[in-house]
């Protein structure tokens, strides 16, 4: 073999291997954190749906996948929140406001109309879904909880079938406690029962 050859073989074999560094397989990878996508230039999908095989797997701020049986489209459930991919109109009267937004980014200039950037977007609808979980969440409590109260400070007495008077004590007089109810005194009262001299 000649050094010619020999030289063409090994810039051929350094170009190629110079190449293959920057190529990446695309595709999904796991580690103690979890489930990750890989994308073609080495980057791991962050914030991001990604289709595959007719699933829709949402890959968190940390390329953690957080539905790995994967959805038939992107949704909302599960906490798999939407990915906003447009860039959405900001108008304000607030200069600081503006300044700081243009600053840090989550604001761009584009031909003079202000823009909030997709990510900055995608991270507000976010937080604003968490928070409004979580006050519905909060509500659903609240309402449980007045629930319980007002169950226990509803006052209860015992009826009998044929009798004209509610009763604090199942077994006053003649009454048969076999034959007692235990209602609420509303109850009572709507069937026209007066309180009974002796309990009350």
């Amino acid at each position: 073999m000649g050094k010619k050859a020999l030289r063409t073989t090994l810039l051929a074999l350094m170009f190629s291997l110079l190449f293959s560094l920057n190529v990446f397989a695309a595709g999904l990878t796991q580690d103690a954190a979890g489930i990750h996508y890989l994308n073609d230039d080495g980057t791991y999908a962050v914030s991001t749906w990604i289709e595959i095989s007719n699933l829709w797997f949402f890959f968190d701020a940390n390329g953690v996948c957080v539905n790995p049986t994967g959805a038939l489209a992107p949704n909302d459930a599960d906490g798999c929140y939407q990915v906003v991919t447009s860039y959405t109109p900001f108008v304000t009267e607030d200069v600081a406001l503006l300044n700081q937004c243009l600053t840090n980014g989550t604001v761009v200039n584009l031909e003079g109309q202000y823009f909030i950037t997709p990510q900055a977007a995608t991270v507000m609808r976010n937080a604003n879904r968490a928070a409004s979980d979580t006050t519905v969440t909060q509500n659903e409590q609240l309402i449980e909880e007045e629930t319980v109260v007002e169950e226990q400070t509803k006052i209860y007495v015992y009826i009998t079938a044929t009798g004209k008077k509610y009763h604090a004590i199942n077994n006053c007089g003649n009454t048969n406690p076999k034959n007692t109810r235990y209602v609420t005194i509303e109850y009572a009262k709507q069937r026209g029962l007066g309180a009974c001299s002796k309990c009350y």
